[in-house]
């Protein structure tokens, strides 16, 4: 990609059909077709942006696309790839919805490797309905890194000055122990660290958690501390990865806020999630480091609960919109794998 742009092209894949994703989108068409350098092009069926519209009674300038020299400045280009021509199930789970999402996704990864978009949004998809479609990933994470070649992907969320890094992602918590090793904290802290660099951080201090409350006290409440996570940490800080823990993950976000640290790794999930989808949920944004790609999305699920109700929140997507354009615009992005 040239490194200087008047507007870069931002992919968004409007997720599972029968959420929040199409309403998300339409609710941003304002924001989409006006914020300076970029022309937003939308993957979704024509069926599902239509039924939308007349759902929320909003109609933008809407530009559908069959090649790519008819995408508009000031328009919602939407690429549809007609998987859904008929009537679908909305606020549930589904095969259809869960496949048209698939080939959203898919479509968009197509899309960037051809240089026809820059970056990727992705909404909000359902696990189960991927599962249902027969797609055996277990989110947008993981799919990336096999569409994109890579191995070790990272899911980076991000709100505000905070920033987590997740060592293991969509599993069982009762396999998160069995799954946790030294090797595979290096490997995604190293991709974290080449995130930071990335963003513009030149000597980040990253923050590593513990695993069991007060970071396993010498052994007493758990072993994976001396085991895993210190071996981990000592390694990073002699490659030269300014390291710090482990530190006991009720406290560990409290140093984020004051500025002490760049990024904290955490060890599972809701380790995470917990605390940043309390106090950040409308302007949370989730970052897939590892891949050569920039891709976000708001760190929201489908919200099958409220799905066209006209209740849905675009705020955590304008976030990670802006926040896909700043990568690109920074001109420093490396996409640069851990080793």
């Amino acid at each position: 990609m040239p490194n200087k742009k008047t507007n870069y092209i931002i992919g968004i894949s409007i997720g599972d059909p029968g959420g929040i994703g199409p309403e998300i989108v339409l609710k941003s068409s304002s924001f989409l077709t006006n914020y300076k350098n970029s022309i937003p092009v939308i993957i979704g069926d024509k069926k599902v942006i239509e039924k939308n519209c007349k759902t929320l009674k909003i109609f933008p300038s809407i530009n559908f696309i069959k090649n790519w020299q008819d995408v508009k400045k000031y328009h919602l280009n939407i690429f549809s790839p007609n998987i859904i021509k008929k009537n679908y199930p909305i606020g549930e789970n589904s095969k259809i919805c869960g496949y048209a999402s698939f080939i959203y996704v898919k479509k968009a990864v197509e899309f960037w490797k051809e240089k026809k978009i820059d970056a990727l949004v992705t909404l909000p998809i359902s696990k189960k309905a991927w599962y249902m479609a027969g797609e055996k990933y277990s989110g947008h994470t993981e799919l990336l890194g096999a569409l994109l070649g890579q191995k070790q992907t990272v899911m980076i969320m991000i709100a505000k000055n905070i920033r987590t890094l997740l060592v293991t992602t969509h599993i069982p918590l009762n396999q998160v122990s069995k799954t946790l090793t030294s090797e595979l904290i290096i490997k995604k802290t190293i991709v974290g660290y080449n995130f930071l660099l990335d963003f513009g951080i030149k000597k980040p201090v990253i923050g590593i958690s513990s695993f069991n409350p007060h970071a396993g006290e010498e052994g007493i409440l758990g072993e994976e501390e001396k085991k895993i996570i210190l071996p981990a940490i000592s390694y990073l800080n002699k490659k030269g990865i300014n390291c710090i823990g482990p530190i006991p993950a009720d406290i560990i976000f409290k140093k984020a806020l004051k500025n002490e640290i760049d990024m904290i790794v955490n060890m599972y999930h809701d380790q995470a999630l917990i605390p940043l989808k309390t106090f950040y949920f409308e302007k949370l944004i989730n970052f897939t480091a590892g891949i050569p790609m920039i891709r976000t999305s708001p760190g929201h699920g489908t919200g099958f609960d409220i799905a066209y109700k006209n209740k849905a929140n675009p705020s955590s997507f304008i976030e990670a919109y802006k926040f896909a354009l700043k990568m690109l615009k920074n001109n420093k992005f490396s996409g640069k794998p851990g080793s």
